[in-house]
């Protein structure tokens, strides 16, 4: 069996409070480790596409790539040292420090490659990409997928689309059990399992939200492109992990911040 563990990393923080939600959130990254190899999930903003203090959709951020560098240091691991970097999607608070890894390779759904090369206007409008990264990439050793890929032993890609049209979650084997990172097309658990009364916020503290009865998982219409993708995505999900919450890692989960997945 394979006995990876995932470490969550802050990468910097955004306060979406001007789009509705009630608190700042973090920016996050992966480490994936299981004493042989390090695999990186996602590689943070570029503190190009924060302009006068904001990122996407105006929302006020901080963040760069010094903050994906100092995360990983407090980890004892060094740009260097990642083999692989696997991209939920290629936003960009996903991809904005790729050219830190020279060594590593770069996996990421080819659909996603070709949005990033051709943004709708409304994607253009509120800063979804980052289009420098796009001759950044190109210098980097790629490996552009269509389908579910097992990567390495443990480690498998599932396409998840709906939040982008590219979107894939990482699946992660442990010593007690598969844990779904889902990128952004899960936020938080509480966006699949509304029933759930509180998020957990950057700073760490318990935000009270009302519950939704009935389990509805309602897309958010600023981060969903395709909800009919983003439904299915999320049956897949929810089979992945046997419908049990503490599998699922969303992408900007502040609950998991500081932890080392398994406890």
């Amino acid at each position: 069996m394979s006995n990876w563990k995932i470490y969550p990393m802050d990468f910097g923080k955004i306060d979406v409070t001007p789009v509705g939600m009630p608190y700042t959130i973090s920016y996050m990254g992966f480490l994936l480790d299981n004493g042989n190899k390090k695999i990186l999930v996602d590689a943070g903003i570029h503190e190009r596409v924060i302009v006068d203090g904001k990122a996407w959709g105006g929302c006020p951020a901080w963040a760069g790539i010094q903050n994906v560098i100092d995360a990983l240091a407090k980890l004892e691991v060094k740009p260097d040292d990642i083999d692989i970097v696997l991209y939920t999607h290629l936003h960009n608070d996903h991809a904005g420090a790729c050219s830190l890894f020279t060594k590593a390779t770069h996996i990421f759904q080819e659909d996603e490659w070709k949005n990033l090369l051709d943004p709708m206007p409304n994607q253009l409008l509120i800063k979804d990409y980052d289009l420098g990264v796009i001759p950044e990439l190109k210098q980097l050793k790629c490996v552009k997928i269509n389908s579910d890929v097992e990567i390495e032993d443990g480690i498998h890609t599932y396409r998840t689309p709906g939040h982008t049209v590219g979107s894939q979650s990482i699946g992660v084997e442990t010593g007690k059990g598969l844990y779904v990172l889902t990128g952004d097309s899960v936020l938080f658990r509480r966006e699949m399992y509304p029933e759930m009364n509180y998020l957990i916020s950057a700073e760490g503290k318990k935000v009270s939200l009302p519950p939704v009865p009935g389990n509805t998982c309602l897309p958010n219409p600023n981060t969903t492109h395709n909800d009919y993708d983003w439904y299915r995505s999320l049956s897949l999900i929810k089979t992945l992990i046997r419908d049990d919450a503490k599998y699922l890692i969303g992408g900007h989960d502040s609950e998991n911040m500081n932890k080392v997945i398994p406890e």
